[in-house]
């Protein structure tokens, strides 16, 4: 009988060890591909998408806009980060090729960064005519 218990103590650890090695971690969690198709930040005329990934205790955004249609209008996505002490920091990727073309950029953030929201706009303007509505989530 005690033997039978020690086992099965021994078989629940193993168990709770091997959930909690494939359970992310805080510096894994949110990571992969975003896109701002189809959320608040979503701008006809422009596609922003990219990359999250942590390296080296920072969190990392590749950004990639697209222009999208032939209007003579720049494609542009705004991003601003949020961190926990009330820090916000603000970047934008602009493509003015033309129709089907795409710029890329690659930016990286503080560890203590909880949030990053985007916004697709069609020009340096940044009214409600030229951007979205409002925000989507990157991070």
């Amino acid at each position: 009988m005690r033997m039978r218990r020690v086992a099965m103590a021994a078989v629940s650890g193993l168990i709770a060890l091997g959930v909690s090695m494939l359970a992310p971690t805080p510096a894994q969690a949110g990571t992969g591909g975003w896109d701002l198709t189809g959320t608040n930040g979503d701008r006809a005329g422009a596609w922003a998408h990219g990359w999250v990934w942590w390296e080296g205790g920072r969190l990392h955004v590749s950004v990639h806009v697209e222009d999208t249609v032939a209007n003579s209008r720049d494609a542009r996505v705004h991003l601003t980060a949020f961190y926990l002490n009330g820090d916000t920091r603000e970047e934008t990727v602009v493509n003015s090729g033309g129709e089907g073309s795409v710029q890329s950029r690659e930016f990286n953030f503080r560890s203590d960064v909880f949030a990053i929201s985007g916004r697709e706009c069609i020009d340096s303007s940044t009214t409600t005519e030229s951007c979205a509505p409002g925000w989507g989530d990157v991070f």
